[in-house]
Protein backbone atom coordinates (compact mmCIF):
# COMPACT_ATOMS: atom_id res chain seq x y z
CA UNK A 1 0.00 0.00 0.00
CA UNK A 2 1.75 3.20 -1.27
CA UNK A 3 -0.49 6.48 -0.26
CA UNK A 4 1.01 9.36 -1.93
CA UNK A 5 0.63 13.19 -0.44
CA UNK A 6 -2.31 15.14 -1.96
CA UNK A 7 -0.50 18.24 -3.84
CA UNK A 8 -2.46 21.07 -3.11
CA UNK A 9 -4.02 24.62 -4.48
CA UNK A 10 -1.33 26.68 -5.50
CA UNK A 11 1.04 24.12 -6.70
CA UNK A 12 1.83 24.88 -10.52
CA UNK A 13 1.10 20.75 -11.34
CA UNK A 14 -2.57 21.38 -10.78
CA UNK A 15 -3.02 24.12 -13.98
CA UNK A 16 -1.23 21.97 -16.01
CA UNK A 17 -2.76 19.80 -18.78
CA UNK A 18 -2.00 16.07 -18.18
CA UNK A 19 -0.35 14.08 -21.08
CA UNK A 20 -2.20 10.98 -22.75
CA UNK A 21 -1.14 7.57 -21.29
CA UNK A 22 0.32 5.30 -23.90
CA UNK A 23 -1.60 2.28 -23.61
CA UNK A 24 1.25 0.27 -24.41
CA UNK A 25 2.66 1.89 -21.16
CA UNK A 26 0.47 1.28 -18.56
CA UNK A 27 1.51 2.62 -15.03
CA UNK A 28 -0.15 -0.55 -12.64
CA UNK A 29 1.71 1.25 -9.90
CA UNK A 30 0.34 4.58 -10.42
CA UNK A 31 -3.17 2.40 -10.42
CA UNK A 32 -2.47 1.21 -7.01
CA UNK A 33 -1.18 4.43 -5.98
CA UNK A 34 -4.64 6.32 -6.79
CA UNK A 35 -6.88 3.69 -5.23
CA UNK A 36 -4.54 3.52 -2.15
CA UNK A 37 -4.58 7.11 -1.73
CA UNK A 38 -8.10 7.54 -2.21
CA UNK A 39 -8.80 4.79 0.81
CA UNK A 40 -6.63 6.48 2.84
CA UNK A 41 -8.38 9.50 2.79
CA UNK A 42 -11.63 8.57 2.23
CA UNK A 43 -10.80 6.71 5.91
CA UNK A 44 -9.52 9.85 7.11
CA UNK A 45 -12.01 12.43 6.29
CA UNK A 46 -15.00 10.49 5.48
CA UNK A 47 -15.64 11.89 2.05
CA UNK A 48 -13.97 11.43 -1.46
CA UNK A 49 -15.39 9.59 -4.54
CA UNK A 50 -12.81 10.37 -7.21
CA UNK A 51 -8.83 11.16 -7.57
CA UNK A 52 -6.69 12.32 -10.78
CA UNK A 53 -3.17 11.74 -11.43
CA UNK A 54 -2.09 15.76 -10.90
CA UNK A 55 -3.38 15.46 -7.84
CA UNK A 56 -0.37 13.00 -6.32
CA UNK A 57 2.23 15.22 -8.57
CA UNK A 58 2.22 13.13 -11.91
CA UNK A 59 0.51 14.83 -15.24
CA UNK A 60 -0.80 11.58 -16.55
CA UNK A 61 -4.53 11.34 -18.05
CA UNK A 62 -5.33 8.82 -15.52
CA UNK A 63 -8.42 8.83 -12.57
CA UNK A 64 -9.58 5.99 -10.07
CA UNK A 65 -13.24 6.37 -8.92
CA UNK A 66 -15.32 4.51 -6.26
CA UNK A 67 -18.80 4.77 -6.31
CA UNK A 68 -21.64 2.59 -6.25
CA UNK A 69 -22.55 3.26 -10.50
CA UNK A 70 -18.72 3.03 -10.78
CA UNK A 71 -15.23 1.66 -9.40
CA UNK A 72 -12.19 1.37 -10.98
CA UNK A 73 -9.47 3.11 -13.35
CA UNK A 74 -10.26 5.23 -15.64
CA UNK A 75 -7.21 6.14 -18.52
CA UNK A 76 -7.16 8.86 -21.34
CA UNK A 77 -10.97 9.63 -20.04
CA UNK A 78 -12.59 12.47 -22.15
CA UNK A 79 -16.43 13.78 -22.49
CA UNK A 80 -17.69 12.73 -25.82
CA UNK A 81 -21.50 13.98 -24.70
CA UNK A 82 -22.96 16.40 -22.15
CA UNK A 83 -26.72 16.94 -22.07
CA UNK A 84 -28.09 20.74 -22.79
CA UNK A 85 -29.35 20.51 -19.22
CA UNK A 86 -27.23 21.78 -16.26
CA UNK A 87 -27.43 21.34 -12.50
CA UNK A 88 -25.75 23.62 -9.68
CA UNK A 89 -23.95 21.45 -7.15
CA UNK A 90 -21.81 21.90 -4.35
CA UNK A 91 -17.86 20.79 -5.13
CA UNK A 92 -14.72 20.12 -3.43
CA UNK A 93 -11.86 18.72 -3.21
CA UNK A 94 -8.45 17.14 -1.65
CA UNK A 95 -6.19 19.51 -3.26
CA UNK A 96 -8.21 21.81 -0.84
CA UNK A 97 -8.42 19.48 2.27
CA UNK A 98 -12.03 19.46 1.87
CA UNK A 99 -12.21 22.55 3.78
CA UNK A 100 -13.73 24.61 1.12
CA UNK A 101 -16.90 23.81 -1.01
CA UNK A 102 -17.69 25.48 -4.33
CA UNK A 103 -21.47 26.16 -5.40
CA UNK A 104 -20.51 25.10 -9.86
CA UNK A 105 -22.72 24.51 -12.60
CA UNK A 106 -22.37 21.28 -14.28
CA UNK A 107 -23.66 19.35 -17.00
CA UNK A 108 -26.60 16.76 -15.27
CA UNK A 109 -25.55 13.79 -17.99
CA UNK A 110 -22.29 13.34 -19.93
CA UNK A 111 -20.89 10.27 -21.47
CA UNK A 112 -17.00 9.50 -20.84
CA UNK A 113 -14.94 7.10 -23.26
CA UNK A 114 -11.55 6.12 -21.43
CA UNK A 115 -9.64 2.82 -21.14
CA UNK A 116 -9.60 0.72 -18.53
CA UNK A 117 -6.45 -1.18 -16.90
CA UNK A 118 -6.67 -3.84 -19.67
CA UNK A 119 -6.16 -1.23 -21.82
CA UNK A 120 -10.50 -1.99 -23.53
CA UNK A 121 -12.33 1.04 -24.79
CA UNK A 122 -14.84 2.17 -22.22
CA UNK A 123 -18.17 4.07 -22.80
CA UNK A 124 -19.99 5.30 -19.67
CA UNK A 125 -23.01 7.68 -19.50
CA UNK A 126 -23.01 9.31 -16.03
CA UNK A 127 -25.86 11.37 -14.48
CA UNK A 128 -26.57 13.73 -11.76
CA UNK A 129 -23.56 12.71 -8.81
CA UNK A 130 -21.37 10.99 -11.13
CA UNK A 131 -21.56 13.06 -14.02
CA UNK A 132 -20.53 16.21 -11.59
CA UNK A 133 -17.36 13.97 -9.93
CA UNK A 134 -16.30 12.73 -13.78
CA UNK A 135 -16.45 16.36 -15.08
CA UNK A 136 -14.52 17.48 -11.46
CA UNK A 137 -11.83 15.06 -12.07
CA UNK A 138 -11.29 15.18 -16.06
CA UNK A 139 -11.10 19.29 -15.12
CA UNK A 140 -8.10 18.59 -13.01
CA UNK A 141 -6.37 16.67 -16.11
CA UNK A 142 -7.19 19.59 -17.98
CA UNK A 143 -5.85 22.42 -14.84
CA UNK A 144 -8.87 23.16 -14.27
CA UNK A 145 -9.98 23.57 -10.21
CA UNK A 146 -13.50 23.80 -9.09
CA UNK A 147 -12.73 27.14 -7.80
CA UNK A 148 -12.21 28.50 -11.15
CA UNK A 149 -16.41 27.34 -11.93
CA UNK A 150 -17.45 29.64 -9.17
CA UNK A 151 -19.68 32.54 -10.20
CA UNK A 152 -19.47 34.82 -7.19
CA UNK A 153 -17.21 34.52 -4.68
CA UNK A 154 -20.97 34.11 -2.45
CA UNK A 155 -20.48 30.49 -4.15
CA UNK A 156 -17.72 29.72 -1.73
CA UNK A 157 -18.34 28.20 2.26
CA UNK A 158 -16.27 26.64 4.52
CA UNK A 159 -16.72 22.93 5.31
CA UNK A 160 -18.40 23.32 8.64
CA UNK A 161 -21.05 25.34 7.11
CA UNK A 162 -21.73 23.30 4.27
CA UNK A 163 -22.15 20.32 6.98
CA UNK A 164 -24.56 22.84 8.75
CA UNK A 165 -26.45 23.20 6.02
CA UNK A 166 -27.16 19.56 5.96
CA UNK A 167 -24.30 18.45 3.71
CA UNK A 168 -26.38 19.97 0.36
CA UNK A 169 -25.61 18.46 -3.24
CA UNK A 170 -27.90 19.84 -5.49
CA UNK A 171 -28.37 23.71 -5.04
Amino acid sequence: MTVKKIILLGNKILRMKSKNIHLDKIDKKLIEDLKDTLLDFRKKEGLGRGIAAPQIGINKRMLFIITKEFSGVMINPKIVEKSKKKIRVWDSCFSLKVAIFCKVTRNKEIEVEFFDEKCIKQKLMAKDALSELLQHEIDHLDGIMCTDLVKSTKDIVMREEWERMGKPFLT
